[in-house]
């Protein structure tokens, strides 16, 4: 049965005037069919964001830190399930301000037979009087009761949040992956480009005598082993873009610009506090959340076996915080080793070029240097999109998204 009609037929019968009033307002139409989601392009919340922001969100442009508005107006399940909660709400409340504005008119029609009654010794007028205004204010407080619920029962719009919010975790860990196998690609094609140099110059002097056939098989093998790497990237790569498009709202088929991962931004280490970051996660998880307001039970055991439920929970958690924290420290350690490789593999590569010029380094020193160049560099920028991805793990962990296991 339509909901919409449930409460009319709880006091159908009741009058004929307030059975014909309330059928003329709960008439089917009331809740408007609601269009599917149409991807980027679409007007989104204009009253979210300024005027550069939603201009940035109808660029055709995939940027990073735009993540969270772009799962919110056009991953499909996500908007979809946004746009009809927000709508069935407002419908609700639609009605309910019409009912109240029709139970005035009704009202003042049942006052006044009430009065005509009292002045006229009428029981029947008195009867119909007050049967009207009953009648109709058991719908009033039937739909005030439904719009309640939607203001105070939280739980439809926690469970949205949440579940955007775990959209929005996936698709940074999408873009972060995509990132990764970019920068690999572009280093991989430079590569490959110095490995032929290297391996066409190993030929030469195998020819000449002057490389040995283990020295041929290391540079050939090593120019096979990026050209293999390459194609396998290029395939990932494809893969992971045709997925960020989807959890984007875009047709997988179409190529808006994906754009580059800006540079890890250190000063987001300085809001680490794992004591009080840990208290925030056991606040905000919601499987301890779960436990604690579970019931507490009848017996001494039953109430003891939730109290060690709820206690290990929390401890669980705080492990795992614990855990997430010591990553991100690993891999800022691991991004500063890194910087500082690349620091001196620029240097190397910066007085290889002076030799080179000079005629002081050979030509296959000097690719390797290039080669000892490009790998660090390719360390660097790996070890950057894992700090970033440590430190977002810790930051959903906070949110209460960290794993309770």
């Amino acid at each position: 049965m339509n909901r919409r009609h449930d409460w009319s037929m709880a006091w159908a019968g009741k009058t004929a005037s307030v059975l014909m009033l309330s059928v003329a307002i709960l008439a089917p139409g009331v809740f408007p069919a609601q269009a599917a989601p149409t991807g980027p392009g679409a007007p989104p919340e204009r009253e979210r964001y300024d005027a550069e922001t939603l201009a940035r969100l109808q660029d055709n442009r995939i940027e990073y830190d735009e993540i969270a508005d772009l799962v919110h107006e056009y991953n499909p399940d996500i908007s979809k399930a946004w746009n009809t909660y927000m709508s069935s709400k407002e419908d609700y409340a639609g009605i309910v301000t019409e009912l109240e504005s029709q139970y005035r008119t009704v009202k003042d029609t049942a006052d006044g037979y009430i009065s005509a009654g009292q002045l006229m010794g009428s029981q029947l007028l008195i009867s119909t009087g007050r049967q009207l205004t009953k009648g109709y204010q058991g719908v009033i407080q039937g739909m005030r009761d439904t719009v309640n619920e939607w203001d105070t029962n939280k739980r439809n719009t926690s469970m949205l949040r949440r579940a955007e919010r775990q959209v929005t975790a996936g698709t940074q860990s999408a873009m972060i992956g995509y990132e990764t196998i970019r920068q690999n690609i572009a280093t991989l094609e430079t590569m490959v480009k110095l490995y032929e140099q290297q391996a066409d110059m190993m030929n030469r002097m195998a020819a000449l005598g002057m490389a040995t056939g283990t020295d041929l098989a290391s540079a050939n093998n090593s120019l096979l082993t990026a050209r293999v790497q390459l194609a396998s990237l290029s395939d990932q790569q494809e893969s992971v873009r045709r997925t960020l498009c989807m959890l984007l709202g875009y047709d997988p088929d179409s190529y808006p610009e994906i754009c580059p991962i800006p540079e890890f931004d250190m000063i987001r280490l300085e809001g680490m506090d794992l004591e009080q970051d840990t208290v925030k996660a056991i606040g905000n998880n919601q499987t301890l959340i779960a436990q604690r307001t579970s019931e507490k039970g009848n017996t001494n055991d039953q109430i003891a076996a939730r109290s060690r439920m709820i206690d290990e929970g929390d401890q669980k958690l705080t492990i795992e915080m614990q855990r997430l924290y010591q990553e991100v420290q690993d891999k800022k350690a691991a991004y500063e080793a890194a910087q500082t490789g690349f620091a001196a593999a620029q240097l190397s590569r910066d007085a290889a070029e002076r030799q080179y010029q000079l005629g002081l380094l050979s030509q296959v020193q000097y690719i390797g240097t290039q080669i000892s160049y490009y790998q660090k560099k390719a360390e660097k920028e790996s070890a950057n999109l894992n700090l970033l991805q440590a430190m977002e793990n810790y930051d959903w962990g906070v949110l209460g998204f960290a794993a309770v296991e």
